[in-house]
């Protein structure tokens, strides 16, 4: 048996190593707990502040674009200057091909028959009217062919339209009398006749510096002997047509106007259609190319009227 006395020693022992052993890990347990704390708080400090990014991004958007202030827009400026406004006096629009005859008294129907080269020529005019888009292709389909022709301007038209005018005159046309009203003039004394067509002349100068004598059309060809008269007395040749395209009337497709025209070729013939239909623009290049590849000269009303009084009286 273990005395008491020993048993009681070992037991104090044991209490003192256990009480030791609590402290000691009481006290331990205080620097990592601190340790932690630090870590927890430190960390919003290392990141970046959210206020930064918001702050560098708009203030770079307005000094990148200062496209109201450094980059105004051109068309304002642009619009102006197209408006309809007379061209100046020294730069003229360009001439249109060939020198304008004298004025004749007798109603014209035919040009010459022969170019300068010997080649046959025709004329294909234009009575302006309508929408100046559909014109602007019967331009560009023309500038394709290198030819430049004869249109007729009516004055009213001409008021509406007054940049597309201007446009026919730069492109290098030449210009001609349509009247202002598109009246019948069968039925106008001889004060109308003058107002219609100089009204049409005086417009059509002060647009494009171009004039429209010698050449007159009346509307639906329509004439007396007292208008013809008149016309001339004002510088003006009263010209008809030798065939028309005939693209108005009712069933007239591209292919009855390549039959009117180019299916009537003669030459010295004159040949009329409008500018304010699609099927003209199908039939134009066909009918333009097949008198080129005939041998056919296409020129101006004034180039095939040159040096020559042909016509037939009424």
């Amino acid at each position: 048996m273990i005395p008491n006395g020993r048993i009681r020693t070992v037991t104090l022992l044991i209490g003192l190593l256990i009480l030791l052993l609590a402290l000691a890990a009481c006290g331990g347990d205080e620097p990592e707990s601190k340790t932690v704390a630090q870590v927890e708080v430190a960390a919003p400090t290392d990141i970046p502040a959210p206020t930064d990014t918001p702050t560098t991004v708009p203030t770079a958007t307005p000094t990148d674009t200062p496209v109201p202030t450094d980059t105004p827009s051109p068309e304002p400026t642009a619009t102006p200057t197209a408006s309809p406004t007379p061209l100046p006096t020294d730069t003229p629009s360009p001439e249109p091909a060939g020198d304008r005859p004298a004025a004749s008294p007798d109603l014209v129907y035919m040009g010459n028959p022969s170019a300068p080269d010997g080649r046959p020529q025709v004329n294909i005019s234009f009575d302006v009217q309508g929408d100046p888009q559909m014109l602007y292709k019967v331009l560009d389909i023309l500038d394709e062919f290198d030819y430049r022709t004869t249109f007729f301007l009516q004055g009213e038209w001409v008021s509406w339209y007054p940049e597309a005018t201007q446009k026919i005159a730069a492109r290098g046309h030449e210009l001609a009398n349509h009247s202002w009203t598109h009246a019948a003039f069968n039925s106008l004394g001889a004060e109308e006749v003058t107002k219609e067509l100089e009204d049409t002349e005086e417009l059509v100068m002060e647009l494009t510096g171009q004039t429209t004598r010698p050449f007159f059309r009346p509307p639906y060809g329509s004439r007396s002997e007292l208008s013809v008269k008149t016309a001339y007395d004002l510088g003006w040749t009263t010209v008809i047509w030798t065939y028309g395209a005939d693209e108005w009337r009712d069933g007239a497709t591209a292919q009855t106007i390549y039959d009117n025209v180019y299916g009537n070729a003669a030459p010295g013939a004159l040949y009329y259609t409008h500018s304010d239909r699609q099927i003209i623009l199908d039939a134009l290049p066909r009918v333009l190319q097949s008198f080129q590849d005939a041998g056919y000269a296409l020129v101006s009303l004034g180039e095939i009227l040159a040096d020559s009084s042909e016509g037939e009286a009424m």
